[in-house]
């Protein structure tokens, strides 16, 4: 399982962001950091269209391939 801190800037960011999940075969889901009730499929376009733009989320990746998000998702990694 590999854990980062991502955020997104744009909804251009957003529809990236899932093309890009949507390639993998590893789980992927997108918490909101103040409220860890609130999952999304990272694979969902619906669903990450309701994240907040700017706000810190927490990006989990779990599955066979999850060593790949350490090259695809550092362009949404959070500073710190």
């Amino acid at each position: 399982m590999i854990e980062k801190k991502i955020k997104f800037a744009t909804s251009g960011q957003l529809m990236s962001f899932c093309n890009t999940c949507q390639k993998m075969k590893s789980d992927i889901d997108v918490t909101d950091m103040s409220n860890r009730n609130f999952r999304i499929d990272g694979k969902s376009l619906l669903g990450l269209m309701s994240v907040k733009l700017g706000l810190p989320m927490r990006l989990v990746v779990n599955g066979e391939d999850e060593e790949l998000a350490h090259e695809y998702f550092t362009n949404f990694e959070m500073e710190g």
